[in-house]
């Protein structure tokens, strides 16, 4: 079934394409309300995928499009098709499989279909809003009291590097713009038997011969927000999607590049901050989108 937004002239993340989405697909490359896979999903951080899973909804299409982008397939628009209604039929399977909490993957460019999802049906677990960090704040006001916990990527805080990679050059405004209102709306990190229920977690993928743009994301993050923010310093990196063609990302990250990282990041002081082992840089982390979403059973 298709279901068109009603939205037209779309402004919901930075790029500000106006697209007609009723019409046509916007930058992000989508219209409707697509979803490639919705699954427990148990590699996320510890406090969000615990012991039973995270929900997890992978949205097709995205406004950034990283070269690099582990969910290369799905971000280029592979997915199904469903409705609000549908969605949050998924959103009530994933909550009764026992997960800790619902995970909007890349949701940004659906605000209106999944508002509309969890108008028919709010779990009584967290929402979790897992971006890219390219976000547009009034956008992002659209989600309080919605979305408990935020869990963003601040990729660049060196912005050639995000026009070269994600032809995002106003990406670090726009990211730490984003996540100062994340933080508003959820000013505290609330735990429940180690599981977050409230708060924000702040990703960072160190990038090869880019050890330099991740100690300016670092040091944002402590001079603007806190020494205790969680942060979750992320060594998967491999060659995905186009990578081969952008050298020096045609290369797994060196365990010193990582090492750097982890020692600046304690350096700074930060005190809440989860690390990766060598082995999650592996092809077998990325999940299966071949699969149906479980709103098509």
């Amino acid at each position: 079934m298709w279901y068109n937004l009603t939205m037209e002239f779309c402004n919901c993340c930075p790029r500000h394409c106006l697209a007609d989405r009723v019409k046509t697909a916007g930058y992000c490359g989508e219209y409707g309300l697509k979803v490639a896979r919705a699954s427990l999903h148990f590699w996320e951080e510890p406090p969000i995928s615990g012991t039973r899973g995270s929900g997890t909804v992978f949205f097709s299409g995205c406004n950034l499009k990283c070269v690099y982008c582990q969910n290369y397939d799905i971000s280029r628009g592979k997915g199904t098709l469903l409705t609000p209604g549908q969605l949050a039929d998924v959103f009530k399977r994933l909550e009764d499989a026992g997960a800790h909490n619902i995970n909007l993957v890349t949701a940004s460019h659906f605000t209106d279909g999944i508002t509309e999802a969890f108008g028919i049906y709010r779990p009584a677990i967290p929402v979790v809003y897992n971006c890219g960090g390219y976000e547009s704040v009034g956008n992002l006001k659209r989600l309080e009291g919605i979305v408990d916990i935020y869990l963003p990527d601040f990729k660049y805080a060196d912005n050639a590097l995000a026009e070269k990679y994600s032809n995002a050059p106003d990406y670090a405004e726009r990211c730490t713009l984003a996540l100062s209102e994340m933080r508003r709306q959820q000013p505290q990190d609330i735990f429940d038997d180690g599981i977050m229920q409230k708060g924000m977690i702040i990703r960072h993928l160190v990038l090869p011969d880019a050890v330099d743009n991740t100690k300016r994301v670092l040091e944002w993050i402590k001079c603007n927000l806190s020494f205790d923010t969680y942060i979750s310093v992320m060594g998967q990196y491999i060659p995905c999607g186009q990578a081969k063609e952008y050298p020096p990302l045609d290369r797994k990250l060196k365990p010193l590049e990582y090492k750097i990282a982890l020692s600046y990041a304690e350096k700074l002081g930060f005190v809440n901050a989860f690390v990766q082992d060598e082995e999650s840089a592996d092809e077998a982390f990325v999940p299966d989108f071949d699969v149906s979403p479980v709103a098509l059973k």
